[in-house]
């Protein structure tokens, strides 16, 4: 062998491991987060209710068609109404089993309209949704079993609906997941505080540390006072041991780009850069899809509450690199937080501390 064909596979072998080193986890087969649990391999999608601000798009598991399912209403983020951002969470959340309700509630980015009507659309879009299943019997909802999910402006309605879905005739929630949720200057749906959240209703939620969008101000709040007996505060962290390949730990990190569930072509600029930063990666499986799979198998039926609650190993777990060290786990609070200012001034959460 010569040696310039063996300084190539020498180099070939370091380049590959090196690779190899770096290789983000993989969606996990078993547990919540993972794609063993999926028991439809279609979906039907009812579109045809959405071409106005307080429509819905709505889908149903398919290949088979079950009789009855569990219901999520996700609340998309403020201008994020085209489901293809999603689309991979909602086809994780279908393929289940689970009826997935999107309520549209905005129809442009801005519109001369008072911001109050949103909440409002997107409760019409609940209803009607729910409606539609009854008249039309195509997928029994289970409404017994039903989950409020919202990302950033729709995380602030999914802890607004769990306290006053009384007011707008929607379903009781078994649990609510807030993802990032946001306040983007508006006050709508927005409570001085979330005690008369109902303590049977579990509450799990979720920041990012590198969110310079909304911050953790909304989900302390939230967490802080909801009135649930079980909740918790979960910190999605960059790993510090690892610069490449890097985390998203963004406001965008929730996104999950799906072209197929792409509803319409006309796009804003909140839609360009979810899509432009969103990569379905170890953060989807291990921390958004897992910890919302958890919450609604906790929720709903009682099982798998050790990824759910409790800062428990399953529960922070993050997977491992390619190279069999563990991704960094996440950070889990399940006591009030009062994070202290830093040198900068800026507001950091940091270990459970005494008010100041």
């Amino acid at each position: 062998m010569s040696r310039l064909v063996l300084c190539f596979l020498i180099n070939t072998i370091i380049i590959c491991t090196a690779f190899a080193q770096k290789g983000k986890p993989e969606q996990p087969e078993n547990g919540p987060g993972g794609w063993g649990s999926y028991k439809h391999e279609s979906i039907e999608v009812i579109g045809e209710f959405a071409e106005e601000a307080d429509g819905y798009w709505m889908y149903l598991p398919a290949s088979p068609t079950p009789d009855s399912a569990d219901v999520v209403v996700f609340l998309h983020g403020f201008g994020a109404h085209n489901p293809d951002l999603y689309g991979a969470w909602l086809r994780h959340l279908v393929n289940q089993g689970n009826i997935v309700i999107y309520p549209r509630y905005q129809k442009k980015l801005l519109v001369p309209i008072p911001f109050k009507t949103y909440a409002d659309n997107a409760a019409k879009g609940i209803k009607d949704a729910l409606a539609y299943l009854e008249k039309e019997q195509k997928v029994k909802p289970r409404t017994e079993n039903l989950v409020y999910v919202g990302h950033s402006y729709g995380g602030k309605f999914a802890a607004y609906f769990a306290i006053k879905y009384k007011d707008y005739g929607l379903p009781k929630p078994k649990a609510v997941y807030p993802v990032q949720p946001g306040v983007i200057g508006f006050k709508e749906a927005q409570m001085k505080d979330y005690s008369e959240m109902e303590e049977d209703i579990k509450l799990l939620t979720v920041v990012g540390e590198k969110d310079g969008i909304v911050g953790d101000a909304l989900a302390l709040l939230i967490f802080n006072t909801a009135g649930a007996k079980q909740k918790n505060l979960v910190l999605s962290v960059r790993d510090e041991k690892r610069k490449k390949p890097k985390l998203d730990v963004t406001h965008a990190a929730p996104c999950a780009v799906d072209n197929e569930f792409k509803a319409f072509k006309r796009t804003n600029y909140i839609m360009r850069i979810g899509k432009r930063r969103s990569e379905t990666d170890v953060i989807d499986f291990y921390c958004y899809w897992k910890l919302l799979d958890a919450l609604m198998d906790c929720s709903f039926y009682g099982e798998n509450c050790e990824y759910a609650f409790g800062n428990t190993e399953q529960q922070t777990f993050m997977g491992l690199w390619s190279d069999g060290n563990p991704v960094q786990p996440m950070r889990v609070f399940t006591e009030p937080v009062y994070p202290k200012k830093t040198e900068r001034g800026n507001r950091k959460i940091g270990k459970p501390a005494k008010k100041d």
